[in-house]
């Protein structure tokens, strides 16, 4: 059985008031970098859900040869109508789909090995006890995520789920760090630049 990677790409980065998807980390995109990760950790199925300026970052994208899914209604709904577009792409066939937004680009390869390798259910990586990314979730728990009802997003659609959620412990604080505004992308960059 394989594991997939859902990348959601499809904000319009208004807090941002930049296309974050397209700010760089170093010599690479937000988009590119959590693309990479993801390849350089073993996974080659990976879905990149797009939406605002979607033509723009799939011509930009296009060299790294994900599946692109289209959120046709992005400026009408939250992230997690996008996670659940991409996930319904692994509900067969594989065995676990992992979840990261575009704007969690920082996370290192270690925390990302720690979590495909875990076999719970759901594994989610926290660091100084907060809750970080890529999360990754059993492809049977993905119809239950489908059809959850509540407003809680996809968080509450892994409580609902019913299965306990694995917290790994890491030592990552890029796994924490997302970049919503000019601020939090600034504290990204001199994290990735420090020695």
């Amino acid at each position: 059985m394989k594991t997939g990677a859902v990348i959601v790409a499809a904000g319009m980065s208004t807090r941002m008031k930049q296309f974050k998807q397209m700010m760089k980390i170093g010599n690479l995109t937000m988009a590119e970098r959590v693309i990479m990760s993801f390849r350089k950790a073993g996974i080659d199925d990976i879905v990149v859900v797009i939406g605002y300026r979607g033509d723009e970052l799939k011509e930009a994208l296009a060299y790294l040869n994900p599946v692109f899914i289209e959120n046709k209604d992005y400026e009408h709904t939250q992230m997690f109508e996008s996670a659940k577009l991409g996930l319904e792409h692994f509900l067969e066939g594989y065995d676990k789909a992992l979840f990261c937004p575009v704007d969690v680009p920082a996370f290192s390869i270690k925390t990302l090995e720690q979590v495909i390798k875990c076999k719970s259910e759901i594994a989610v990586p926290r660091c100084k006890g907060r809750n970080g990314h890529p999360i990754a979730i059993k492809s049977s728990l993905i119809p239950g995520i489908l059809s959850y009802q509540g407003e809680r997003g996809l968080k509450g659609a892994m409580e609902a789920s019913g299965v306990p959620i694995d917290y790994i412990e890491v030592d990552d604080m890029g796994s924490l760090m997302d970049a919503d505004t000019v601020e939090d992308y600034e504290r990204i960059v001199q994290f990735y630049n420090k020695p």
